[in-house]
């Protein structure tokens, strides 16, 4: 939630709405916060993997979950693709997209041998993450930003309100990763620890995220912004601060490492319950000796390596998040259905979470509704034929 979000993502958001990304955040918190807000209801209702597919396939029927699983699944394979192009255009700028490839590899073959991050290692990373972001923050509006230049008004990155949508759902990417709590079948909490952690966890990403993105905007202003494949890096060197860019790559690549690891779990386990319906081939649902499906996590891994090697980080974080943005629809639409008696958050905040995703999603660019459309095409069909076959 700290990593390829604040990192790469305020790029295009600045792109489509210029400073009016910062309102564009505030957007995509209360979209986010009503889909943290479902999934900790229905994780409470059906127990076990399976997130968001899971309870779309037991609320909306077997269609919609196939929708849901397929854009879910998609969605984190790319928005993996997204965050290990992070590490590459931070730590190996001269050749980002081989480091992007050989990480997914690494964090997959982790994964797949069960290699798990202790409370204590969290917390250290979670803290380094935070102390470098602060150092950015700092440094970038301590330093009178370089004086801007002339632009034509109709130049990327310059203030249009009519970008607030896009850059809102670009923006929702920082947020995505509360599943991580709020659908955690390894950990269970209780109602009065969740009323606590969901609040703190999303507005803490809030803070950071305007804090790092008005920093940017800061140092850099709009067109600038827009421009920058590493928009930290950039802002350093704008504000002549160059001494610290080995630390801030430093810190970003110990983010988006904890962060791949986790997006690779992540697509394991919607793999393997994707694979207990038999959506996709029910070999990948058997687990091994070290509690983990082998298979799940090297073919995860693969597939992240491949969008990695296709799309840009800029590119990967609007596919994925246009995906996942009508996956938190479905799963939105989904915890309405919930009896009072099965929640312990307003209903209203599944509606307004339902509505704020279809909005955001539909203003997002065309071709990524395309991909969207094809996803959910694809998937519906792959899944009808495996079901099939695994049935005979």
């Amino acid at each position: 939630m700290l990593g390829a979000g604040l990192l790469v993502a305020i790029s295009p958001a600045a792109a489509a709405a210029g400073s009016w990304l910062l309102l564009g955040i505030v957007i995509a918190f209360i979209a986010a916060l009503c889909g943290a807000f479902s999934t900790s209801d229905q994780s409470r209702r059906f127990i076990g993997i399976g997130g968001g597919y899971l309870y779309s396939r037991h609320q909306l029927g077997v269609l919609p979950g196939r929708m849901a699983g397929s854009t879910a699944l998609v969605g984190r394979i790319v928005a993996g693709a997204a965050i290990a192009g992070t590490f590459g255009v931070y730590v190996v700028p001269q050749h980002p997209v081989m480091a992007a490839i050989v990480v997914s590899l690494i964090a997959a073959a982790a994964d797949a041998l069960g290699v798990r991050p202790s409370r204590g290692v969290t917390l250290a990373v979670l803290l380094i993450t935070l102390v470098g972001l602060a150092l950015f923050v700092a440094v970038a509006f301590a330093i009178a930003p370089p004086e801007a230049l002339p632009l034509p008004a109709d130049v990327e990155g310059t203030d249009n309100p009519g970008g607030l949508l896009a850059a809102a759902g670009l923006m929702f990417f920082g947020f995505l990763g509360f599943e991580q709590v709020t659908s955690s079948s390894e950990a269970e909490y209780s109602v009065r620890q969740l009323h606590v952690a969901i609040p703190v966890m999303m507005v803490g990403t809030l803070v950071a995220t305007v804090a790092v993105a008005g920093a940017a905007l800061h140092q850099l202003g709009g067109p600038r912004l827009a421009l920058s494949p590493a928009p930290l890096m950039d802002a350093l060197a704008a504000a002549d601060a160059q001494s610290i860019q080995p630390l801030i790559a430093g810190v970003a690549g110990i983010a988006t490492l904890f962060g791949l690891l986790t997006a690779i779990g992540s697509i394991r386990r919607t793999l393997g319950a994707m694979a207990e319906f038999s959506d996709v081939p029910p070999a990948l649902a058997i687990v091994g000796s070290r509690g983990v499906s082998a298979p799940a996590a090297v073919l995860s891994g693969a597939a992240v390596a491949v969008a990695a090697a296709l799309l840009n980080p800029p590119q990967a974080v609007g596919v994925a998040t246009c995906l996942l943005l009508f996956y938190y629809a479905f799963t939105n639409a989904a915890a309405r259905l919930l009896m009072d008696r099965e929640r312990t958050w307003p209903r209203r905040a599944a509606c307004f979470g339902l509505g704020f995703s279809v909005l955001i999603g539909m203003n997002m660019s065309v071709k990524y509704l395309v991909v969207v459309v094809l996803v959910m095409v694809v998937g519906c069909v792959a899944g009808a034929i495996t079901s099939r076959y695994a049935r005979k």
